[in-house]
């Protein structure tokens, strides 16, 4: 059994500090997480109660599922000294499946590409991961494109998976084998 300490240790890249998560985050991820345009295809909104979001946190420094069977890896990811948003990864039996958000002011400088890299790669290194997935809602083309830049491939739709924000949801399955990792592992150092 991996440490959980070590499971969801701090990751370091060029530009971008990804931070274990804890509680002591809620204050600063309240504003990161405020705004309704980062939610936009998820049926989650923004916290309205930092207590509710620190006690949230709180839960999830266990870093493991109840039952044990899960990893629970969260970090709050840095650009200078700067929260952007957090990455996310539940790793069980079937592989990791991966999550990501950051502020709108974080858009289109590659930061979610940078964090999820990093992530995949110390899940490789530390938990000897071998498949990653992400489930995205079909109408969220920036993120279907930064999965297939990382070498995930669809592999199927649920249509109607999901019912929010008054509409159904369809979502594409995107999966990463080890090959495609290690791509991506080897070129995340490339601008």
């Amino acid at each position: 059994m991996i440490d959980p300490a070590l499971a969801n240790a701090p990751i370091a890249t060029e530009r971008l500090r990804l931070v274990p998560q804890v509680a002591a985050h809620a204050a600063a991820m309240m504003r990161v997480l405020a705004d309704d345009r980062s939610h936009r295809f998820l049926p989650s909104d923004p916290p309205n109660d930092m207590r509710l979001l620190a006690a949230r946190f709180a839960r999830l420094e266990t870093r493991r599922s109840l039952d044990g069977t899960e990893h629970w890896l969260n970090w709050v990811v840095f650009a200078e000294e700067r929260p952007i948003g957090f990455v996310q990864a539940t790793v069980g039996a079937e592989g990791a499946t991966l999550a990501y958000l950051l502020h709108p002011s974080a858009w289109g400088y590659g930061y979610a590409s940078e964090a999820v890299r990093a992530m995949i790669d110390h899940l490789q290194r530390v938990l000897a991961v071998t498949r990653c997935i992400a489930v995205i809602d079909s109408r969220n083309a920036a993120s279907q494109k930064l999965a297939q830049r990382l070498g995930f491939s669809a592999i199927g739709t649920e249509t109607q998976a999901d019912f929010f924000k008054d509409t159904f949801s369809d979502e594409i399955t995107f999966v990463a084998e080890r090959p495609v990792l290690a791509c991506a592992q080897a070129t995340s150092a490339l601008p």
